[in-house]
């Protein structure tokens, strides 16, 4: 998006900043073109229409920068590592918010973008990090579960869609980030002095939310 066009820049924000304030469905073509000073003539020379204005979000961010990288080994405790890579899909979600996120999966459910495979390169070395990090973490003794380390990744990866899905279905009512930090834990059985959601009394206000 960094190369894109101003013009094409400006309705693309302009209409995100428009989905934000009300939904989707409710935000017309009409006021986007308002909203970004354009005529109608223009967006469409952009623009096949609403949903080609999500295109370059149909791709969820997983890659980690060397900048990236370089923190999460930085960091002395294996479980905090594994989490900080979740932490990227996580910013994601909250950043874009259940709107945008459930025309996304709407688009995926009509015709596969590819919004959710694993297959991809960029993926498989994210995947063989995180195994990396749970043998780490498996012999520290920082996390207990004896299920193997690639089945523990394909898990919560499951675990990760399916909570953004009910998220998203309950628009936004609970807290992502401290439901899925919960589920974390548990799934790994995250050695007690490394827990934070169980030890901030969180597990009952996650209960108390579903």
């Amino acid at each position: 998006m960094k190369h894109e066009n101003e013009t094409k820049k400006r309705i693309r924000e302009s209409a995100l900043r428009l989905f934000d304030e009300k939904s989707f469905e409710e935000v017309t073509i009409n006021e986007i073109c308002k909203e970004s000073g354009i005529t109608k003539h223009t967006f469409y020379y952009y623009f096949k229409s609403k949903d080609d204005l999500l295109d370059n979000f149909y791709k969820i961010p997983c890659g980690l920068s060397m900048e990236e990288f370089t923190a999460i080994l930085s960091m002395d405790s294996y479980v905090e590592q594994l989490w900080m890579i979740s932490r990227k899909l996580i910013d994601f979600v909250k950043e874009n918010g259940t709107d945008i996120l459930r025309q996304i999966m709407i688009k995926n459910l009509s015709n596969d973008k590819g919004t959710f495979s694993f297959d991809t390169n960029e993926i498989k070395e994210v995947i063989r990090l995180q195994i990396s990090i749970i043998e780490k973490a498996k012999k520290s003794g920082q996390i207990l579960s004896k299920i193997s380390s690639k089945d523990l990744v394909g898990i919560y990866q499951q675990i990760f869609h399916s909570t953004m899905f009910i998220w998203i279905v309950r628009d936004g009512d609970f807290d992502f980030e401290k439901y899925l930090r919960y589920k974390f834990e548990i799934l790994y059985q995250v050695d007690q002095s490394h827990r934070k959601a169980m030890s901030s009394g969180m597990v009952n206000e996650i209960e108390d939310e579903l």
